[in-house]
């Protein structure tokens, strides 16, 4: 069985791109069949990211609370590389999207925003749990079909919460875990249930552990 891999880009990866990455590989152990999840990775990159950086503090409590483990996050530089061998690349905004298809034009019908994919994999709807690395990537085929296209530009973007008060994370974390969400019930089969469960969360500063924080400027 060949592999499937997964990769996430922002600017620095400490903030968006890793969040993403590491709810995307725990959703994967949790909803994957074993002997699937083993030719599964995902991992991340930054345009411009302070190489060997952990994640950030806020996203580290956020991913903590929604069940993943940061731990063994570092920051690395995207590489056309990278972005060539992925079955599916998800950026953080338009800009990180255009900049990846700019170098490597042939990734076009699998990169997205992680908006994009999102919207998209609402309205393929929820599939159970694939069986091998062929149904993912035709999952990806669908998404590029499919895509549904933003009510205005800005919907394609998650903001980047770099330098800002703890408001910013809460709102990155309502833009993205959704999204998430709603990838991983197309493309890993996570329940209904969970989905509305993290679509909830995703809103709720309390439950994401970063109600009163005043980490807002944490690289």
């Amino acid at each position: 069985m060949s592999g499937f891999t997964v990769l996430t880009v922002c600017t620095g990866n400490v903030h968006r791109s890793p969040l993403a990455a590491v709810m995307l590989e725990r959703w994967a152990s949790w909803y994957l069949p074993p002997d699937l999840v083993e030719h599964v990775s995902v991992g991340s990159a930054g345009t411009g990211p302070p190489v060997g950086a952990p994640i950030g503090e806020l996203p580290r409590l956020i991913v903590k609370a929604l069940g993943g483990d940061p731990s063994g996050h570092r920051a690395r530089r995207i590489t056309d590389e990278l972005v060539a061998g992925a079955d599916l690349v998800l950026a953080a905004s338009r800009t990180h999207r255009d900049d990846l298809l700019t170098r490597v034009p042939s990734a076009m019908r699998r990169t997205f925003t992680f908006r994009e994919a999102g919207r998209t994999a609402e309205r393929l709807g929820p599939r159970p749990a694939p069986l091998g690395i062929e149904e993912l990537r035709r999952t990806v085929a669908d998404l590029a079909e499919n895509r549904v296209p933003p009510s205005t530009p800005d919907d394609d973007d998650i903001i980047d919460p770099q330098g800002l008060p703890p408001a910013a994370y809460l709102q990155m974390a309502s833009e993205e875990i959704p999204a998430l969400a709603s990838l991983a019930s197309s493309l890993l089969g996570m329940p209904r249930g969970d989905l509305e469960a993290y679509r909830a969360a995703a809103s709720d500063a309390t439950q994401l552990g970063i109600l009163g924080s005043d980490q807002g400027a944490s690289r």
